[in-house]
């Protein structure tokens, strides 16, 4: 297939463009600087389109002949209600027929009524945050498009975050401080995983309309996942947990935080995806374990370092 990814130098979308290219399909990333996106991406059998997902001619554009699009276009949360722009802008350069696929997040459910959260949970968030994305998904359905929720990735690739933060830190031997209790059962998923299940919609006529649940290999608690990490990287142990209450007071005085702050519930709950579903219609389901993805992550941080420092 002709698949497009909006956001194409985003994490989300690097993977992307980089499993389309290995699952044999012709993948167009639709990019902003095409000399940044061609820094962190050197497939030469990857089109190149440049323009602003803003600027609706510029969308119709880059979606000529294309079968399906894969929409990771994220707008930082000072801007969010652009994706609102940006998602009717593809919206209409699609028309009907074509595919649609958007990678969503945990942040729709609020807390969880059920052990695993499936596709058929209702999205109730307490947060703004999670309504306004909410709103997006119910959009992007309602035009038979493809919404696959994800939780937290990591893996090559992934530069920010609190995954990344977790590495980044174990990685100089400094303590890692984590929100809420440290045994509560969480799950992440490695960004090629999280790329498979993204690209498993394409061409499925089931996959329509449809709201999916990917979940990672298993539930590991943030002591456990901090343990792998930190062995790894070869340094001892150093992860504390932070009292919500001051998290919460601390997220006030930053304003990358701040816009987050109702979202602080999710540190005190435990959001497991439902796999059930993707796996029966799609035959998708993680395949990396964490040991092994933490392994990988390492050795891809510790390459970048090197390069970083010649370069």
């Amino acid at each position: 297939m002709n698949v497009t990814v909006t956001g194409a130098a985003g994490t989300i979308g690097l993977a992307c463009v980089h499993m389309l290219v290995r699952a044999g399909h012709r993948a167009r990333a639709f990019v902003r600087r095409t000399e940044e996106f061609r820094r962190v991406c050197r497939e030469d059998r990857v089109e190149v389109v440049e323009g602003d997902v803003l600027d609706r001619a510029a969308v119709s554009t880059a979606l000529e002949a294309t079968d399906a699009v894969i929409h990771c276009v994220d707008f930082p949360l000072s801007r969010f209600s652009l994706n609102f722009d940006a998602l009717q802008h593809v919206l209409g350069a699609l028309g009907t027929g074509r595919q649609l696929i958007y990678p969503g997040n945990v942040w729709v459910y609020g807390p969880p009524e059920s052990e695993r959260v499936g596709p058929d949970h209702p999205k109730a968030s307490p947060a703004r945050l999670g309504q306004v994305k909410a709103d997006l998904e119910k959009a992007i359905t309602a035009e038979w498009g493809t919404v696959v929720h994800l939780p937290e990735v990591y893996g090559p690739g992934v530069v920010k975050g609190r995954l990344h933060a977790m590495f980044d830190r174990a990685l100089a031997g400094k303590t890692v401080f984590i929100p809420g209790d440290l045994d509560r059962p969480q799950e992440s998923l490695y960004i090629e995983d999280a790329a498979r299940a993204l690209i498993a919609p394409l061409g499925r006529p089931k996959a329509r309309g449809a709201d999916y649940t990917a979940a990672g290999c298993a539930p590991i608690t943030p002591r456990d996942l901090g343990e792998l990490i930190f062995k790894a990287a070869g340094r001892p142990l150093r992860v504390r947990s932070v009292p919500i209450g001051l998290w919460r007071s601390i997220a006030l005085l930053q304003p990358d935080r701040r816009a987050r702050r109702d979202l602080s519930y999710l540190y005190e709950v435990s959001t497991l995806l439902d796999g059930s579903l993707i796996r029966r219609d799609l035959g998708w389901m993680p395949e990396v374990n964490y040991a092994d993805g933490v392994r990988r992550t390492v050795r891809w941080l510790r390459t970048l370092a090197r390069t970083s420092r010649y370069n």
